[in-house]
């Protein structure tokens, strides 16, 4: 039933901008009308009783009526991602739905789908009837999953109630009210996090929720949007800040109605720093995930250290713990948990998963820190080995493992260099045949880590090792820093 609450605003402001993208737009209108009329002629998959449609369309406006219209037959849904890739077929895995909606054949899969074309979805929208039933929805009902993988090495199902839905997206509209409170009207948003996570589809639904206009926009088009001044709010990470920062047009002025939150965490000095003087001052950096939503929200402006992620939000308990799980005082470094309403009971079908990072009520993010006199809390590192590379975390030894199985690889290591900007990247030191072909390495690694960015190559004559036999790890990273 959240499509009701996205589609409320139609109600009041029919002819306002729901959705935009640089071919064209639509308004709330358009949009209501088009829902209706897709989930009419989608209403045999009830029949089905389906526990979840996954969906595969690139256009973002036609995705989006895909979920609602899902929604408005009572169909959990879940969202793929565009590029069909290892990831793709990875998170169809962990997925697991019964029928897949493409916007164009794909080969491999096993399930069940149906390839609904523009060609279809055009005709629908003009001439299909819409849809007169009311389908009830009731607050314990799953109604939507995704995948999450910014905690730990190993991505899972998350199962959204209808209930928890509904509170998420007051949560972030609450909290939208705490932030940048001087911010113009006539705000547009600009979702850079993908629907196929549970914040960016919560931050899209939101946004249709309070009746804001949504740009929608592919990679490729970061730099030309962020560099018009147009009121704007958006929500990023940082390696997506990054990639706007490469594409802006070269000596452009900040943008003082740019507001800027990044998600992640910890936002580097040097990052931040680039941010406010080529894109905007209006900047403020988010600490939660995917299992709990924000926790903490804190503007740049008044941040003392790159550490300090500010204090947990009025609906979230924190607390720091030991390994004993006993909390420990002010200023003293320990496990990060939560709970409060916006906290997920679990991952959907995985009781390990959920005894991993779920405990009597709390969640552990798997983060380490502490919280000053003040109340505020500090980001200090993991509680384990994990590196986050892409807002992804990753294990070294699980990297090597795969490494050293590739054909031609005699010995090797994967490894972490900080860039300018303050973020850790992938490095990888080898020891190879002569005629080692570094593009099958990309492709064998991306077949277990569909997600591992890009890793900059290096030939060495010999593996350093620690005294127990490790790969030295810092050694390499010091011969990297001072080449």
């Amino acid at each position: 039933m959240f499509e009701r609450l996205a589609l409320k605003y139609a109600a009041g402001q029919p002819a306002s901008t729901a959705m935009s993208w640089f071919e064209g737009e639509a308004s709330f209108d358009q949009l209501s009308r088009d829902v209706s009329r897709v989930a009419c002629a989608l209403f045999q998959l009830r029949d089905l009783v389906p526990s979840v449609v996954a969906i595969r369309c690139v256009h973002p406006y036609r995705h989006w009526v895909f979920i609602l219209a899902l929604a408005r037959l009572g169909i959990p849904s879940a969202s793929l991602p565009g590029y069909v890739d290892a990831n793709f077929h990875r998170s169809v895995k962990i997925l697991s739905p019964d029928i897949i909606l493409l916007d164009e054949p794909v080969e491999g899969l096993e399930q069940q789908v149906l390839v609904l074309n523009d060609a279809w979805f055009e005709h629908v929208c003009q001439t299909g009837a819409e849809c007169a039933e009311t389908i009830t929805v009731q607050p314990d009902d799953v109604v939507r999953f995704s995948v999450a993988g910014g905690t730990s090495q190993d991505a899972r199902r998350i199962a959204l109630t209808s209930r928890y839905v509904e509170t998420a997206v007051y949560h972030l509209l609450y909290q939208d009210v705490l932030s940048h409170t001087h911010r113009p009207e006539n705000l547009r948003v600009l979702p850079t996090l993908g629907a196929e996570t549970s914040s960016g589809f919560l931050i899209i639904l939101s946004a249709l929720v309070a009746g804001t206009r949504l740009q929608m926009m592919t990679g490729s088009e970061l730099g030309l949007v962020f560099s018009q001044d147009i009121p704007t709010v958006a929500v990023v990470s940082p390696r997506h800040v990054e990639g706007i920062l490469s594409q802006l047009p070269p000596g452009m002025s900040p943008l003082d109605n740019l507001f800027l939150t990044v998600a992640g965490g910890k936002l580097p000095k040097a990052l931040c720093a680039s941010i406010r003087q080529k894109l905007t001052s209006n900047v403020q950096v988010v600490y939660g995930a995917d299992e709990c939503g924000v926790i903490t929200i804190v503007s740049t402006d008044v941040q003392s250290s790159d550490d300090e992620v500010g204090k947990p939000l009025p609906w979230v308990g924190l607390e720091i713990v030991d390994e004993n799980h006993q909390r420990v005082s002010a200023g003293e470094v320990g496990r990060i948990r939560v709970s409060g309403t916006g906290v997920i009971e679990g991952y959907d079908l995985d009781p390990a998963g959920t005894e991993a990072q779920f405990r009597d009520g709390w969640f552990y993010p798997g983060d380490t820190g502490f919280v000053d006199a003040n109340g505020t809390l500090h980001l200090q590192g993991r509680a384990d080995d994990l590196i986050s590379f892409g807002g992804d975390k990753f294990d070294l030894e699980r990297l090597d493992e795969r490494l050293l199985a590739c054909a031609g690889v005699k010995d090797g290591a994967m490894f972490v260099v900080t860039d300018d900007q303050g973020l850790p990247t992938p490095w990888v030191a080898l020891v190879t045949e002569d005629d080692f072909n570094l593009e099958l390495l990309s492709k064998w690694m991306r077949a277990v880590f569909p997600n591992l960015p890009d890793a900059t190559a290096v030939w060495i004559d010999a593996l350093p090792r620690t005294e127990n036999n490790q790969p030295d790890r810092v050694a390499l990273q010091k011969a990297v820093k001072s080449s």
